[in-house]
């Protein structure tokens, strides 16, 4: 069990009374995690919500790319053949104190992007189900806690949308879409 010091230092759970915390706490623990380790990756089922407390994580989406591979195998044939190439594309960088992996309380429960650490990191990892259970017990903790993820969503929806743009730009040389 996390000590419930750790999360009153989250900004989402800032405003969350220390008994709630202790709830909260039970359905938590810290992991490591090294530089380039996967937290997750994208399709997997959504499971934990993870917070960073220390280091950096990386959410991409892999963008596939279909590309010509040209072999020369003699002087008078040329052998090609299309092939796809898988490319991450970071849409966000998560750091201290943010929150992550919070599609495991939505919908389907399906990671949206691959969740990458770019520098050695310690995270908070937190039971969805666990989580869901306090919401369905105590609604107006669930209603503070969605309501900031709520904003972390937009937030990242609006970073996602720019990214792809830009993508969309340099992969087909304009600036003007």
């Amino acid at each position: 069990m996390l000590d419930k010091n750790v999360l009153s230092e989250l900004k989402l759970f800032q405003d969350v009374v220390p008994e709630k915390l202790e709830k909260i706490a039970r359905e938590s623990e810290v992991i490591q995690f090294k530089r380039g380790e996967m937290v997750f990756r994208q399709d997997e089922p959504a499971i934990n919500v993870y917070f960073v407390l220390d280091g950096e994580v990386e959410l991409n989406l892999n963008f596939k790319d279909m590309v010509l591979k040209a072999d020369i195998r003699y002087e008078e044939s040329n052998f090609s053949k299309f092939e796809y190439m898988e490319k991450p594309i970071v849409v966000d960088t998560v750091s201290p104190g943010e929150i992550f992996g919070w599609s495991a309380l939505l919908g389907s429960a399906i990671e949206t992007s691959n969740a990458r650490c770019s520098e050695d990191s310690r995270l908070v990892s937190i039971s969805a189900a666990g989580l869901k259970d306090l919401f369905q017990t105590d609604p107006s903790l669930g209603y503070v806690i969605m309501f900031g993820i709520s904003e972390v969503i937009s937030q990242r929806l609006r970073n996602r949308t720019d990214k792809l743009i830009e993508a969309w730009g340099q992969a087909f040389g304009t600036s003007e879409i």
